[in-house]
C-alpha cells in the first residue's frame, strides 16, 4: 500500500474518532463555591431525595448496636421518611454473623443472629435515624467546621467536591447506634455531586464511642437515588 494511501486512512480514522460525540464525556462546568457555599447548597439537596441506596463499612474495630452484635459493614436501602432495610455484618463474640434489620416507622425487628428468627427491637436502636434531618447525614454536614477544599474527583460517576473538616463525635450519634461519646474530634471527608449536589461519599476517620479504637475508619456510600425500592416488615 503506499504511503499516501495509508496516511489518508489514519487521518480519515481520527477525524472520525474526534467527530464521535457519544465516546466524549460531556464537560462539567465548576461553579466557583467555597467549601461553605457548598454545604450551604447541599444540605437542603437532600430533601429532595425519597430513597436511596447506602453502604457503610468499619475498618480498626466494630460498634455494638443490639442482641451483642457487633456491626463491622451495613448495606440496604431507605424510603423517606421512616422505612429502611439492612444487611448487617459484625461479630458475636469470636464468631462472624451477618443478619437483617428492617425499620418501618417506630417499628424495628432484627433477625437473631443465632437462629434466623424475627425478633422485635426497643426504641433504642433505630437506623433510620441515621438518615433523620435533625440526627442524620445532614446534622453532619451542617455540623462541619474547619472546611477545606480538596479537588475535584470523580465517584459514582459523578464529578464531585472533595471538602475535608472536622466534627464532634456527639453527631455522630446515629451512626454510633446510640453509643456516642461527646467531645471527641472526628475528621470528616465529603464527596458532594458538582452538578447536583447529592452526598455521595463520607468518611469518618476516629473515636466516635468511648470503647472503640482510636483509629476506627468509617465509610459511607451512598447511590441509587429516588430509585424503585419496596420495604416491608418481616411477617
Amino acid at each position: 500500500m503506499k504511503p499516501i494511501l495509508i496516511t489518508s486512512i489514519v487521518l480519515l480514522l481520527v477525524s472520525m474518532a474526534c467527530g464521535n460525540d457519544k465516546d466524549t464525556p460531556a464537560t462539567v462546568t465548576v461553579p466557583d463555591l467555597g467549601p461553605e457555599e457548598i454545604i450551604v447548597q447541599a444540605s437542603p439537596a437532600l430533601d429532595n431525595v425519597t430513597s436511596l441506596h447506602y453502604d457503610l463499612s468499619q475498618k480498626g474495630g466494630g460498634t455494638p448496636i443490639a442482641m451483642g452484635l457487633e456491626m463491622t459493614a451495613a448495606y440496604g436501602d431507605i424510603i423517606s421518611p421512616d422505612k429502611l432495610a439492612m444487611t448487617i455484618e459484625g461479630t458475636l463474640g469470636k464468631m462472624f454473623v451477618e443478619t437483617g434489620l428492617v425499620t418501618v416507622g417506630e417499628t424495628t425487628y432484627m433477625q437473631n443472629p443465632l437462629n434466623k428468627k424475627w425478633e422485635m427491637l426497643s426504641d433504642d436502636f433505630q437506623a433510620v435515624k441515621l438518615f433523620n434531618p435533625e440526627t442524620g447525614i445532614k446534622a453532619v454536614m451542617e455540623s462541619s467546621t474547619d472546611l477545606s477544599m480538596i479537588d475535584q474527583q470523580h465517584f459514582g460517576g459523578a464529578l464531585c467536591y472533595h471538602i475535608k473538616g472536622l466534627i464532634l463525635s456527639e453527631v455522630l450519634d446515629s451512626i454510633a447506634a446510640g453509643h456516642a461519646a461527646e467531645g471527641l474530634p472526628v475528621d470528616v471527608d465529603m464527596w458532594i455531586g458538582v452538578e447536583d449536589l447529592l452526598l455521595r461519599k463520607v468518611v469518618f476517620d476516629g473515636q466516635i464511642c468511648e470503647d472503640e479504637n482510636t483509629g476506627i475508619v468509617r465509610t459511607l456510600v451512598l447511590s441509587n437515588f429516588n430509585g424503585p425500592i419496596t420495604i416491608e416488615l418481616p411477617e
